[in-house]
């Protein structure tokens, strides 16, 4: 693609981001494919990598731009424009011309000093400079202030890590599934379709690609070999620590059941999973996928089946998986979006929320059992601080072992897990 029509493409699907914020960033590409069908798949490529560059790095290109144009009104075509002069090395006179000639309403004739000034890193640092330590770290990583000033009350000297590596791009990862093949044999296979991928050191499963594929391209997805699962969210399943496949497992919060599809193949398909979730649209997708995975111990229970389901099943499970809603803020890489509507009210609101998941599920473990609570969250509200405020309140809990992980020490999402044990007595 011509750097012509990709500048404008960009700035097209950027523009339709920035009036519908609260609609996650991939779910407004997909759309604008959709309607762009002669775009290829190298054109796809191309252009989602700046335009995820652009939501990524927003809060920074809008101060650049700011401080640039002196401007009180947005125009999308110099935030992207401001994307290629930092990130891309652009030419201001050539972004100048190549905006100025665009084929459609983003076309204007800016300022050359606009796109100078913009790419003007000096300029940057000096104003950076003058910030407060909390202030810079949120423009220059693009995160909420109060986000930022959370971390480095959290992670101290940390933070400025963490905060960089959730804008880094988020490797592909698949899990094997172990009911149709396992993790050698799919790894040959890719090989042999000449995609680059080596084996995780931190999950079993868990297969590294060097770059993203299209799964319904390949025969062996279509068969349920392999699901697409970051490695911290294939960790969890493990983390219970099963010893007997004839057990039962509750999944209360399952969404589209990637965890439940996980604890299928660990039980080799013997005992049960029961999988839930208060959005039946997700469980519709838990349904297509339990049939490719060949899963035959998953029982669905939809949200208006629930509280019959649930009325006589207290200290009924061998474990009881509470993967709750959280801020998602371990998972930015992939969904770079959150961080536009993250506030501290939100995160307010969902500790209570998560609180609530506890008290209404954890009767159901049984005597003995495993109560696994997990979150994909950075955040300590709604993680170590969630099982301190569960074992306070719940003495009939104890906690066995806990495990995060982070995506600048350990190259995937951050996840958060605690393995919990009810007494027998």
């Amino acid at each position: 693609m011509k750097k012509e029509s990709l500048i404008g493409h960009i700035i097209e699907a950027f523009s339709e981001f920035a009036q519908r914020s609260n609609v996650p960033a991939d779910a407004i590409l997909r759309e604008f494919y959709l309607k762009r069908k002669y775009l290829g798949s190298s054109d796809r490529r191309e252009i989602a990598v700046p335009y995820y560059g652009i939501v990524k790095n927003y809060l920074r290109l809008e101060a650049i731009y700011l401080d640039a144009t002196g401007l009180k009104e947005l125009f999308p075509e110099l935030i992207a424009a401001g994307y290629f002069l930092v990130f891309a090395d652009g030419d201001p006179k050539e972004l100048q011309r190549i905006i100025k000639e665009l084929p459609n309403e983003f076309a204007y004739d800016h300022p050359l000093q606009y796109f100078e000034k913009m790419a003007d890193r000096k300029r940057e640092d000096e104003r950076l400079a003058a910030m407060p330590k909390d202030e810079r770290a949120s423009i220059f990583y693009s995160m909420p202030l109060w986000f930022v000033t959370k971390l480095q009350e959290e992670y101290g000297s940390e933070a400025d890590a963490i905060l960089e590596s959730s804008n880094e791009e988020a490797p592909t990862c698949l899990r094997a599934n172990a009911l149709v093949t396992d993790r050698e044999k799919l790894i040959e296979y890719l090989h042999s379709k000449e995609i680059e991928c080596e084996p995780s050191l931190l999950a079993p499963e868990a297969i590294l690609l060097g770059k993203r594929i299209n799964a319904m391209e390949h025969d062996l997805f279509r068969k349920g070999a392999f699901e697409i699962q970051d490695e911290g969210s294939q960790l969890i399943p493990h983390f219970a620590k099963i010893t007997s496949p004839r057990i039962k497992v509750f999944d209360a919060c399952a969404g589209a059941g990637g965890k439940s599809l996980h604890f299928s193949a660990l039980m080799h398909n013997h005992g049960e999973v029961y999988a839930t979730d208060i959005d039946g649209r997700k469980l519709e997708e838990l349904k297509k996928r339990t049939k490719r995975a060949t899963s035959q111990n998953i029982r669905i229970i939809l949200p208006q089946d629930r509280k019959k389901f649930l009325s006589n099943k207290h200290n009924s499970f061998d474990v009881v998986l509470l993967d709750v809603p959280c801020t998602g803020t371990g998972t930015l890489r992939r969904n770079p979006s959150i961080k536009w509507n993250l506030t501290e009210e939100m995160l307010t609101s969902l500790v209570a929320k998560q609180r609530s998941i506890i008290e209404e599920n954890i009767s159901f473990v049984k005597p003995g059992g495993i109560l696994l609570y997990a979150t994909c969250s950075l955040l300590k509200d709604e993680c170590g601080n969630q099982v301190e405020w569960l074992v306070a309140n719940y003495p009939g809990f104890t906690l066995e072992e806990d495990k995060r992980t982070r995506p600048d020490t350990d190259g995937c999402d951050g996840f958060y897990v605690a393995r919990l044990r009810k007494k027998t007595t």
